[in-house]
């Protein structure tokens, strides 16, 4: 769901984009606690977002990425990596005479390259570390491809001048990457288009729910404990919204509404989409009855 903007956050990142005593860490924390800032608009294909969540710091080698996020269509994955840079960054030199990127800015570039030279190498591993939430399980299978966003600088009130622009698509296009600035995260932000997502974190066996910005879509219906951590505090308050949680500690996949692990009683149907209620009644009447004992 998208959000409205917040003028007084858009000023507060704004201060910590202009605080000189304020690193990648610093703006990390800020996309972190809000996720709508984070636009991952990039690469999306007609699935979206998947599960509407987004993964910090995800290791890949002996680097991470600060944030990940997957997409996928009918046959195929997208695994985008996100690289943040510090804002005061610049991305091309100051000469006058030629339109070349800043040493900063190539070093930037040059990160998320060796990630792409790790995937090529290591497919099987990261496939690995990503199929306990490439569901539904037909589709993990599937092909993934990597693409990269790297989020650097300031363009200030108005876009790069032609010729620079026309420099950054032809780096796009020729390296998959994708390259944004944070007053372009800044607009989107204003402009209405920011939503919040549900912020994950890799664990050995799988992932954990880090912050719930938003409620994930369709992760408890296919996703079991074996595989998801999901801290106290998180949980209670997914039991405030309506998901079966004991259930899925049991481990009943929540596939009714996303919430429910088995058909929702009269009180928990006063909640539920008259059509939803009508599919479930549906399923019960082809369900076959237990033998007479």
């Amino acid at each position: 769901m998208r959000q409205q903007p917040d003028e007084a956050l858009a000023t507060a990142f704004e201060t910590l984009l202009s605080d000189e005593d304020k690193d990648e860490n610093d703006i990390q924390a800020f996309l972190e606690e809000h996720t709508e800032f984070l636009d991952t608009s990039a690469w999306l294909l007609n699935h979206r977002l998947h599960m509407n969540c987004i993964i910090a710091k995800f290791p890949i080698g002996v680097r991470t990425a600060d944030f990940a996020y997957l997409t996928k269509s009918s046959d195929r994955w997208i695994l985008v990596l996100v690289e943040i840079e510090r804002a005061d960054k610049p991305l091309f030199t100051t000469s006058s005479k030629h339109v070349g990127y800043s040493s900063a800015f190539n070093e930037a570039v040059a990160q998320t390259a060796v990630w792409q030279d790790y995937w090529v190498q290591h497919q099987a591993e990261l496939r690995e570390r990503l199929r306990p939430i490439l569901v539904p399980p037909g589709m993990a299978s599937n092909r993934i491809d990597l693409r990269r966003v790297l989020i650097i600088g300031r363009s200030g009130t108005k876009d790069f001048n032609q010729a620079q622009r026309d420099r950054i698509a032809g780096l796009e296009e020729d390296n998959k990457i994708k390259i944004l600035t944070y007053d372009s995260l800044l607009r989107s932000y204003r402009a209405g288009r920011a939503s919040k997502k549900c912020l994950l974190s890799t664990r050995s066996t799988g992932y954990a729910i880090k912050r719930l910005d938003a409620l994930p879509i369709l992760l408890f219906s296919y996703v079991l404990p074996e595989h998801l951590t999901v801290p106290a505090p998180i949980e209670a308050e997914l039991v405030s919204e309506g998901y079966q949680m004991d259930a899925w500690r049991n481990n009943h996949l929540l596939r009714f509404n996303e919430k429910w692990a088995t058909k929702p009683t009269e009180d928990e149907a006063g909640d539920v989409h008259p059509a939803i209620l009508r599919m479930l009644e549906a399923v019960d009447e082809k369900a076959p009855s237990k033998p007479a004992k």
